[in-house]
């Protein structure tokens, strides 16, 4: 019997044990964050067959672009860019400790010109040459036609976050962290955008090229192709300045702000193309308060 009961008292403190270190061991929440940003991305490199196969039904065709230059930017436009996380850690994390390991899990948004080409010509001739009744200088009335196309594909992201990252002493009042992350998620409601501008203008100038007379007039069209969507992925690494509101007044104590930098590898799924992939930041200010 005394035997019976030593093994159901072992076996019962085992079991507690065990239930006290897996208790001790699971995450908890910690923080919350939010954040508002601007996102600056590398276009891909692309050409106008591209376009061709994302907006088959425009008027844009490439006979208009006789006497054209091409001018292929590997620089997106930027874009704005949203997330909000909550921070998890280990309950027995010391929050003394030099170094700091917290998990973050979340929700994002951001938009960005995948695909970015244009084209312009410009035209200039000789109209008229006057005589100033001032001076009998020669007055040269010159025309200038100049047009522009501008094509971009848009892509919207919304994905979930997962990331991990190690910060320096929370105790201090400004910490430093980084990390690495993995996003993944859908493109929303792609599209294409193809911009064509005119500018007509009527030009007086003198002999030494001083202009003192010049009539100008704007025209252009817009088309908008929406385009099917695709999955969404980035490999990222934060790196960021954190810094702690209140220092006396324990009402602030738990507000922090932040400054933070993500820099991305991007993989874009394009279905009336493949698989693309760009780099691109992320920069943001964010608001934290911890639990």
């Amino acid at each position: 019997m005394k035997k019976t009961m030593l093994g159901a008292i072992m076996i019962t403190s085992l079991a507690m044990a065990s239930a006290q270190e897996t208790e001790n061991s699971a995450l908890q929440i910690r923080a919350a964050n939010v954040q508002f940003g601007l996102l600056s991305s590398n276009s891909v490199v692309s050409n106008l067959t591209d376009f061709q196969k994302l907006a088959p039904n425009s008027d844009f065709k490439e006979a208009d672009l006789i006497g054209f230059k091409t001018q292929n930017s590997s620089f997106g436009a930027s874009g704005p860019a949203f997330s909000a996380n909550v921070v998890m850690a280990r309950p027995n994390t010391q929050s003394n400790s030099r170094l700091n390991t917290e998990f973050r899990f979340g929700i994002s948004f951001q938009q960005t010109d995948v695909l970015s080409l244009s084209y312009t010509r410009t035209d200039e001739f000789r109209v008229d040459t006057l005589m100033s009744s001032r001076n009998g200088d020669q007055i040269f009335v010159d025309s200038i036609y100049s047009q522009d196309y501008s094509l971009g594909y848009t892509q919207r992201h919304v994905m979930v976050d997962a990331d991990v990252t190690i910060s320096t002493n929370p105790i201090k009042r400004f910490k430093f962290y980084g990390g690495v992350g993995l996003s993944l998620g859908l493109s929303v409601s792609p599209y294409t955008s193809i911009f064509y501008n005119t500018t007509s203008e009527l030009e007086q100038s003198d002999s030494q090229f001083n202009t003192f007379d010049r009539e100008w007039e704007l025209d252009g069209t817009y088309e908008k192709f929406r385009n099917k969507g695709g999955f969404f992925g980035r490999v990222y690494v934060p790196l960021a300045v954190d810094f702690r509101i209140g220092k006396r007044k324990e009402s602030l104590r738990n507000y922090h702000l932040f400054l933070e930098s993500r820099t991305s590898l991007m993989f874009q799924s394009v279905p009336e193309l493949n698989l693309l992939t760009n780099t691109a930041t992320v920069t943001g200010f964010g608001l934290r308060y911890d639990f």
